[in-house]
């Protein structure tokens, strides 16, 4: 891979952020609904849209705008797929949304983006990406599937408690290193193990049971 086409990976807070996709079709769908599950504000535009997406408009989730696109549509912009089976409209999208500084991502035309999607593996707080830098998608939803399968529940569970100890213990640990040699022993041994098994009140008094000890040895 040439350094041209190396991709630095980033997970974006798109949470109230404007994201413009343009285009009605299924591939647009499909990037819709993905944004709608990270809380982006999201408006379509596309003269046509499936049922899916103008279900999502008549709900409120999503804001269409039945025409086509117009420049003037990324003003405020953040992020914006562009998904039509016009390729001068997605180029024209390109164009204007990055001399605008926009993340921009042409459907299927790698030199047309300033970014590439992912394969997302999701379990609860547990977020996995996996690229192949757009080399093969089939390879990248593979590994996802697989992925998908190993991983199970109990990490979505273990990541939940330990986001609701982690207050608790920078209050009672100041310092960054013993809070991580503490949540190293929460998720190296018997903490996780019950929590694998489904134990979760044990879990918790087990992991506030060594935050007490450790705070009291500071360390």
């Amino acid at each position: 891979m040439s350094r041209g086409e190396v991709y630095y990976p980033l997970f974006a807070d798109l949470r109230g952020r404007r994201c413009v996709v343009i285009g009605g079709g299924i591939v647009a769908q499909r990037k819709v609904t993905t944004l709608l599950q990270y809380g982006a504000d999201i408006t379509l535009i596309s003269p046509e849209a499936t049922t899916r997406l103008l279900a999502y408009a008549r709900k409120g989730a999503i804001r269409h705008v039945a025409r086509r696109f117009r420049p003037s549509d990324l003003r405020g912009c953040w992020l914006v797929y562009a998904a039509t089976d016009d390729q001068q409209i997605n180029a024209q999208a390109y164009r204007h949304a990055t001399r605008r500084r926009i993340f921009t991502n042409v459907v299927d035309q790698k030199p047309l983006c300033s970014f590439i999607a992912p394969a997302i593996c999701r379990r609860g707080d547990l977020v996995i990406a996996i690229s192949t830098g757009g080399g093969s998608p089939t390879i990248a939803k593979r590994l996802r599937q697989e992925l998908q399968q190993a991983i199970g529940s109990d990490y979505a569970r273990m990541i939940r408690l330990l986001k609701g100890l982690r207050t608790v213990a920078k209050r009672r640990m100041p310092s960054y290193r013993d809070r991580k040699r503490y949540f190293d022993r929460l998720v190296q041994g018997r903490v996780f193990n019950l929590v694998r098994a489904g134990r979760m009140s044990a879990a918790r008094r087990e992991a506030l049971a060594l935050l007490a000890r450790a705070s009291k040895n500071g360390s």
